[in-house]
């Protein structure tokens, strides 16, 4: 089955794409070079053959032909000047044949000599056609041409060429028909096809195994890029394709692979933060709606247990529980607006409002005079505007100027200040109170964060959602919110805002 598999893998590979198409290429180019160089030696080899019979016809005496022709003498049998295999036929100005002879005497064994029947059907049948190729029976192709003799009767000299125009001088005599075998002819075309057969062979062969060594680097790239792809499949997402010499077009597609890699790495790395902070979430959610549930439940069965109650008891046990109403209340209604803060990001995130920050501090004012107690608030710096409604910008101010006070200690001082430049906004909210430990800093604008010293969780005052809401009206806007803070010393939160 692996075997199968492997087998398919290879038939399929672009490597083996690449050779056929390299093969068929190659064999198109012997293919057509092999017509063309066959077409020209055999019309080479054929043009020589008629030169070489045309000169043979003018080389008899044109006295002894007419002596011939005549019948003043009798034909010869043979006739040694002519070429081996060569069969010359005289005929008389009305075309009649009157006589076949050849170098030597006919025999009918020999494949090179032309029979006198095929010889003289031919004649018969084609009229003397000046240069033509016949086959005989035997399957033996001969050139023949046929060309008139004529007797000049100032110089006596034979004039022959195919069927020439007759001048005053000149007296026609017969006509004379040479038939050579292209035995030789076709023996030498042949040899050239059996070379031309193998020469292609060797060279398909040779070439394909070049072709395939030298593809062979410059598809290893691709190679080691699906094997790693492989792996990242498996799970291994940390994987990237390496830097290595190659073309350009690997190149690109190696840089878009791994950019691809690291947009899904990083995908799947927040979703696996959502997921453990959503766990988180619903877990410190049920715990702080099961807190005053308990305490409500608790108060309620003390009262069912005992319905003569005191009136003092049961005062404080419904000032209690109205408490832990509130806190439900509070809390469900953080849940809320973390929720449509969350779907006001994914759906509207181009809105950019102003509000100037010193016409919403009087609304802010008497909430925050309400919790201060013996500690101060500082308001100083420029007048500035902000891009966020300004609800928000009320509870962003509510939201970090009460944790300052949960964590600032009677007698502490708690700052409010705004500052602008060519680049930003800034609104700064300080305090000096007891700071936030190093290793919770990360965290502090997490939903229902539990650090060891997490400022919205000291003394059971707040939920832990405060910040977080904070953080995510900064995010709606386009805004940052930095913290600093050392233990002792007290915390700064930086709300800045890029000028357009």
């Amino acid at each position: 089955m692996q075997d199968e598999s492997n087998k398919t893998d290879w038939k399929n590979s672009l490597t083996t794409k690449l050779l056929v198409r390299f093969w068929l290429s190659l064999l198109l180019v012997s293919l057509i070079m092999g017509v063309i160089q066959y077409q020209a030696l055999n019309s080479f080899l054929m043009r020589g053959e008629t030169q070489d019979l045309q000169t043979q016809i003018g080389s008899f005496n044109v006295n002894q032909l007419k002596l011939w022709l005549d019948h003043e003498q009798q034909f010869p049998k043979a006739w040694q000047s002519l070429s081996p295999g060569v069969v010359i036929g005289f005929f008389s100005p009305e075309k009649k044949l009157e006589g076949i002879f050849s170098r030597e005497v006919v025999k009918t064994k020999n494949p090179y000599v032309l029979e006198k029947s095929f010889f003289r059907k031919q004649i018969s049948k084609d009229k003397l056609r000046t240069n033509v190729i016949l086959t005989s029976p035997k399957g033996i192709r001969y050139r023949v041409i046929t060309g008139p003799i004529y007797l000049n009767q100032e110089t006596g000299a034979s004039v022959t060429g195919q069927m020439s125009k007759q001048v005053s001088t000149n007296i026609l005599i017969g006509y004379a028909t040479l038939s050579a075998p292209l035995t030789q002819i076709n023996n030498i075309l042949y040899h050239q096809f059996q070379v031309f057969l193998i020469s292609t062979l060797f060279i398909l062969v040779f070439g394909g195994l070049l072709t395939l060594y030298i593809l062979k680097k410059p598809l290893l790239p691709l190679s080691r890029m699906s094997e790693i792809s492989g792996k990242i499949a498996a799970g291994n997402y940390a994987l990237r394709i390496p830097e290595e010499p190659a073309a350009s077009e690997i190149v690109h597609l190696r840089s878009v692979l791994n950019q691809m890699l690291d947009t899904l790495n990083q995908s799947l790395t927040t979703e696996t933060e959502a997921k453990e902070q959503m766990a988180r979430f619903i877990g410190d959610a049920s715990h702080e709606l099961r807190t005053p549930l308990t305490s409500i439940r608790g108060f309620l069965e003390i009262l069912l247990r005992d319905p003569e109650t005191d009136s003092e008891t049961l005062a404080a046990a419904h000032k209690s529980m109205l408490t832990e109403t509130e806190r439900l209340i509070h809390l469900t209604k953080d849940l809320l607006t973390l929720n449509r803060l969350a779907n006001q990001i994914d759906n509207d995130p181009l809105v950019k409002p102003e509000t100037i920050v010193q016409d919403v501090l009087p609304e802010v004012l008497p909430l925050l005079n309400s919790l201060l107690g013996d500690r101060t608030l500082d308001i100083h710096g420029d007048e500035i505007s902000l891009p966020v409604e300004p609800g928000e910008l009320k509870q962003i101010l509510y939201n970090l100027v009460h944790n300052a006070i949960q964590h600032t200690s009677v007698n502490g001082k708690i700052s409010i200040k705004t500052e602008t430049n060519d680049k930003a906004r800034y609104l700064y909210v300080s305090d000096n109170g007891e700071g936030i430990a190093p290793q919770d800093l990360p965290y502090i604008f997490e939903r229902l964060y539990r650090g060891s010293r997490s400022r919205e969780r000291k003394g059971g005052s707040g939920a832990g959602l405060g910040l977080a809401i904070v953080h995510e009206f900064i995010n709606l806007r386009r805004g940052k919110i930095d913290v600093e803070s050392k233990l002792g010393k007290g915390t700064t939160f930086i709300i800045s805002f890029p000028k357009e």
